[in-house]
This record gives structure tokens, sequence and C-alpha cells, in this order.
């Protein structure tokens, strides 16, 4: 056997290791998207359960939202009106009572 016969079965041994390690690392990142695709197939399950979920509530937050906004229509605005109309009442008996002391003076 001579140097470039050995040279030659080391080249072949080193492209066979090379071939093996290539080939076990693709197996194992096919593993791994294989795996991959399974959670994403799971997580998407379990989407679709809380999907109706998130719409019920969200539908059931809006409703609360309108009907907040009709007691807010509905009786506090009046209220805050009636504040109003109460607070220029008082204007207009301070107006009153200080132009009446102004006239016993």
């Amino acid at each position: 056997m001579t140097s470039e016969d050995f040279i030659l079965i080391a080249g072949g041994v080193g492209i066979l290791a090379l071939s093996g390690f290539l080939s076990h690392l693709i197996y194992n990142f096919s593993k791994v998207v294989k795996e991959s695709n399974k959670t994403v197939a799971d997580v998407n399950k379990k989407l679709e359960k809380i999907d109706p979920v998130i719409d019920e509530t969200t539908k059931t937050l809006v409703d609360l939202n309108e009907s907040v906004q009709g007691i807010n229509n509905g009786i506090i605005k009046p209220l805050s009106s009636l504040s109003e109309t109460f607070r220029g009442i008082r204007q207009a008996l301070s107006v009153f009572k200080d132009s009446k002391q102004k006239k016993d003076k």
C-alpha cells in the first residue's frame, strides 16, 4: 500500500464521516420541524376553542358600554343639567342679595 492509497482511503473515510454527520444533522432537524408542526397545530386547535369565548366577551363588553352610555345620557347628564340650574339660581340669588345689601347701606 502506497502513501497515495493511504491518502485516498483517509479522504474516503473523511467524506463518509462528513456524509454521516450531515445525514444525522438533517434527520434531527426534520424531527424538530415535525414537532414544531405538531405544536403549531395544537396551538391552532386551542385558539379555535378560545375564539368563541373572546367573541362573546367582546359582545358583552360592547353591550355593557352601551348600557353605561344609556345610564350616562338618561341619569347623569340630566343631573348635571339640574346642578347647573341650581348653580345659576344660587348666583342670581347672590346678585339680588348683594344689590339688597347695597341698598340697605
